[in-house]
């Protein structure tokens, strides 16, 4: 695996909400602000990146018994890895690849109380 080029790439509405985050965190440091929870968010998200980069199975594997129907509709795979990032976010993403490349294809990063929603967990 290791001998393949390996990308990590944005769905498209990840794409959008990691741009939207680039612009807070922009408008943050204009106003002079140093530590903000989208720039550790920001952070945390390019620092997971760089790791799913070196090797694309580093997340924590999602049990197909743990995907609905509804989660492969929504993302078009049941093959899920999850990443935490700091203040309880989450970023799923998926693995593709051919003999050539691997691409982890980021498909969306949320907080801990919409990962549980859209997996089914309930608090205890």
């Amino acid at each position: 695996m290791h001998n393949k080029e390996i990308w990590v790439e944005f769905s498209e509405d990840a794409n959008n909400d990691y741009r939207e985050l680039q612009k807070k965190v922009l408008q943050e440091k204009g106003q002079g602000i140093e530590n903000s929870s989208n720039m550790q968010l920001l952070k945390s998200i390019d620092r997971e990146k760089d790791n799913i980069k070196i090797e694309p199975q580093y997340g924590i594997h999602i049990p197909r018994r743990n995907v609905s129907k509804a989660i492969v509709n929504r993302y078009g795979t049941d093959r899920l890895w999850k990443v935490d990032l700091v203040g309880y976010w989450r970023m799923i993403y998926t693995i593709s690849g051919d003999e050539v490349k691997i691409i982890a294809f980021v498909l969306e990063f949320m907080d801990h109380k919409k990962y549980d929603k859209i997996f089914g967990y309930k608090k205890k």
